[in-house]
């Protein structure tokens, strides 16, 4: 059994889902050294320096180091130094902030991409939550490498190339099965937003394509979830306002137990999303049974089983709006391969993949240095 140092400067959201799960579920003994979630830009800047002096602390050796991308792994590095001079380092990109999307009208802040490429620099293993971003942030890297006046090194691309793997998220699953609630015979189909209300997830879109059907007629309910967040869309509200007689749940939901069942009730899961890296809120839904409606890109086409693509990706919104009256005039039914494909990312699954990883990373270590970790 390996002991790991598990950093995480944004100790939130699915952040925290993440490095609590892989506590929970790895046979190996993690330690979460982390502060609260809190503006993102700050904990990037000054997550590092605030961690240096509670990392120095810590009693013994370990093992691994692991890393959230939220963490100035190389400014961490030089300031607990030498403690994990001889540890093995892995970065885990939940996201970029290469790719991330920006609101309209703002630049590119290259410091904080440059953090998630120094980092990666920095780490023995770079490992991403899909393929799907393992080949954006390296088509990223080489985009900006053609750039004029840029801060890349071709060898250093390859090189973070070589090292980098894809190990999912793990979600919580197995609990929603103790509120399946079974769906009503002969009711109108219920859509299911359970994304944050801003404006990377694209609700505008959802919001007008929604009007649009009910405007023609087309009969189906609306289920709102999902938080907020400080910046929530006015489209979001105001469907709720408009709509009265079609939605009939609107708000974040505080209970596990009923956002469980909102989507056990739930029929169809929609997303218009300008990113996806993974796609929790989506697994969920779709290991409850939900038929997913998602945009042809990102993450997406590898959450939706192949046979599907063709029903439930869209490429335009005018693509979208029709797949979903097709989809809410006829048989709104998921068949068994939308459960199993989000039963993949059940932490029994994926703790047992993150455990053969670090024990691989750790054998590596151990035979190329004799003594070993270091404290």
């Amino acid at each position: 059994m390996a002991r790991v140092l598990f950093v995480e400067p944004f100790y939130g959201g699915s952040h925290r889902a993440f490095a609590d799960g892989l506590k929970q579920h790895s046979r190996h003994d993690i330690e979460l050294l982390t502060l609260p979630d809190a503006e993102w830009r700050r904990r990037m800047r000054r997550g590092a320096q605030e961690l240096a002096e509670p990392a120095r602390q810590l009693a013994g050796a370990f093992d691994l180091l692991v890393a959230s991308d939220m963490l100035d792994l190389p400014a961490f590095l030089a300031l607990t130094r030498p403690k994990f001079g001889h540890v093995p380092v892995l970065l885990y990109m939940h996201e970029n902030q290469f790719t991330y999307p920006r609101l309209r009208g703002t630049k590119l802040n290259s410091w904080f991409g440059q953090i998630n490429y120094l980092s990666a620099c920095a780490a023995e293993v770079v490992a991403f939550n899909s393929e799907f971003h393992r080949k954006d942030f390296l088509g990223a890297l080489r985009t900006l490498s053609t750039q004029p006046n840029n801060w890349l090194l071709a060898d250093a691309i390859g090189a973070t190339e070589a090292k980098s793997v894809v190990l999912p998220v793990g979600v919580e699953l197995e609990w929603l099965d103790g509120h399946r609630t079974e769906r009503r015979p002969g009711k109108r189909p219920l859509v299911l937003w359970n994304h944050r209300w801003e404006f990377d997830k694209a609700p505008e879109t959802f919001a007008r394509v929604v009007k649009r059907l009910v405007a023609e007629g087309t009969d189906f309910g609306l289920v709102l979830a999902g938080e907020p967040g400080p910046n929530p869309s006015p489209a979001l509200v105001s469907l709720a306002e408009d709509l009265t007689s079609v939605v009939e749940h609107c708000g974040y939901v505080e209970s596990r137990e009923a956002y469980a069942r909102l989507l056990w009730e739930s029929d169809i899961v929609v997303s218009t999303s300008r990113h996806e890296f993974f796609g929790v809120g989506m697994v969920e839904a779709m290991y409850c049974e939900c038929l997913p409606l998602v945009p042809a890109r990102y993450n997406y086409p590898a959450l939706v089983p192949p046979e599907l693509h063709e029903r439930c990706l869209f490429e335009t919104e005018e693509e979208m709006g029709a797949k979903l009256r097709e989809i809410v005039t006829g048989a709104a039914v998921a068949p068994a391969s939308v459960r199993e494909s989000a039963a993949r990312f059940n932490w029994a699954e994926v703790g047992r993949q993150w455990d053969e990883a670090i024990a691989a990373i750790v054998a590596g270590s151990r035979g190329r240095s004799p003594e070993g970790a270091s404290g």
